[in-house]
């Protein structure tokens, strides 16, 4: 069950240059988040996001991009070495998954990985 909310029963009234006051404050206060978000803080060492200079932007990943399906399945030279297993490899003739799952079970194992 929500709580109810006590409701003030005397609210002071706001003098107009109060409420002016207060509307262009969350403005600037609005701007300023707006301005933070495309360039950066300043002071903090930020730099403007662009795309050369390593900022991160808005809408873009982190880290490896997404290969690109060239169409149809990974060759045959190229596929993992796992019965049953259609990925492409990755290292050590095992997909990355594979790869995971060996080196966790060598740690595990006290083998050096």
């Amino acid at each position: 069950m929500a709580r109810l909310r006590k409701e003030l029963t005397t609210q002071a009234p706001l003098t107009p240059a109060l409420t002016s006051w207060a509307e262009a404050l969350g403005d600037a206060i609005g701007r300023g988040m707006l301005r933070a978000l495309n360039t950066g803080m300043p002071g903090m060492g930020a730099v403007a996001a662009s795309p050369g200079n390593g900022a991160v932007m808005a809408g873009r990943r982190r880290g490896r991009p997404p290969k690109t399906v060239a169409g149809g399945p990974v060759p045959m030279d190229r596929r993992c070495t796992v019965n049953g297993c259609t990925r492409e490899q990755r290292s050590k003739g095992l997909c990355s998954a594979h790869y995971q799952a060996e080196r966790r079970r060598q740690i595990a194992t006290g083998k050096p990985a």
